[in-house]
């Protein structure tokens, strides 16, 4: 039987919220959770450790949130200039010795805790291993086994690990619905995710 795999999940937390108007991360679902403290939850459950990358200038409010959960805040000094930066800031703190990191979206609020254990069960140390949509449309979460982790050193702009993952050998998982590509970036966007059934966040 093989080893356990030493994974670790990585909460992309850095963005600034500018399409909603106001911190998206702090907005409340129907669970009266925060958009972050449901997703640490959802990723805590998986039983990996769990590392919420935050901008250096996070409110006290959003790290407030990691601090009161067992997830470990990681200060990305330039989390402000866009997703690419705020990655790369954030793989340089993540500890070593790991077998892969789980890279989890705090604004896709549909991915459950069963999806991100499907994701992990499915890792694979020489392929990038992606949830998906029914119809295979690659989306999230993304999880990078070792050997690429450092293609992550040095990304900037705000389009993320998108370029490296092109170029990368990759297994899809599909994932209920739209759970791997749906995310919330406008007022109207809330609104739609909220006017889904509770049962949708499950």
């Amino acid at each position: 039987m093989s080893p356990v795999p030493s994974l670790a999940i990585l909460i992309m937390a850095a963005g600034q919220s500018r399409r909603m108007g106001q911190d998206k991360l702090l907005m409340r679902g129907h669970d009266g959770q925060t958009l972050l403290a449901n997703r640490i939850a959802a990723a805590l459950g998986t039983g990996h450790p769990v590392f919420v990358a935050l901008p250096d200038t996070a409110s006290s409010a959003r790290m407030a949130v990691v601090q009161g959960s067992p997830a470990t805040p990681l200060p990305c000094p330039h989390g402000t200039l866009g997703l690419g930066h705020s990655l790369s800031d954030a793989m340089e703190r993540v500890p070593p010795g790991l077998d892969g990191v789980m890279i989890v979206l705090a604004d896709m609020p549909a991915l459950s805790q069963d999806d991100l254990r499907l994701v992990s069960k499915a890792f694979d140390p020489d392929r990038v291993v992606r949830g998906a949509t029914a119809d295979r449309v690659a989306g999230h979460p993304v999880l990078i086994p070792k050997r690429f982790l450092d293609r992550l050193a040095g990304i900037t702009g705000d389009r993320g690990a998108q370029g490296v993952l092109a170029s990368l050998p990759t297994t899809l998982v599909p994932l209920p619905g739209t759970h791997a590509v749906l995310d919330v970036d406008t007022p109207d966007d809330w609104a739609d995710w909220l006017t889904r059934p509770a049962s949708a966040e499950q």
